[in-house]
């Protein structure tokens, strides 16, 4: 295909607009007869602008009321966050209090230890006291075998 192409010069382009205005009117009239009409249509746009403009009402109303709720939502959130520091606060608290209750016991351990410790110095003192009574009781047995020995010796010498 080939292409045509035109050059218009300005007197050409003032004749084709000043037709074109001569004749959109009866154009439009043909297509929508309804729009063409000068009162119609300052009148609808009287209407657009004024739900525009209660629009526009609601939408500032809308964002003052998202306003004070965005403030409301923030108190509350400041609230949560106030209310997780004091939880956090006793938490702190109650692990003191279990460091506090970790170092007792590790002093009653400390005690218990001690005390076994007391016994196991008694269990020695006891297999030590066992040990002298095992060799005293072998002395007194070993004595009074040597006097029925002495004994009966003496009486068949006697």
């Amino acid at each position: 295909m080939s292409e045509v192409r035109m050059a218009l010069n300005d007197t050409e382009l003032r004749r084709i607009g000043d037709y074109v205005k001569v004749n959109m009117y009866g154009w439009l009239l043909e297509v929508a007869p309804q729009v063409v009409s000068g009162a119609q249509i300052l009148e609808r746009i009287e209407r657009i602008e004024q739900r525009l403009a209660a629009q526009q009402e609601e939408m500032v109303a809308q964002r003052h009321e998202l306003k004070a709720q965005r403030e409301l939502m923030e108190a509350r959130f400041d609230a949560v966050d106030k209310r997780f520091g004091d939880v956090n606060n006793r938490f702190e608290d109650v692990n003191k209090r279990f460091d506090d209750v970790n170092t007792r016991f590790e002093d009653v351990n400390r005690r218990f230890d001690d005390i076994n410790k007391r016994f196991e110095d008694m269990n020695k003192r006891f297999e030590d006291m066992n040990k002298r009574f095992n060799g005293m009781q072998w002395m007194i047995g070993g004595g009074f075998t040597l006097l029925g020995a002495a004994m009966t010796v003496f009486k068949f010498i006697v």
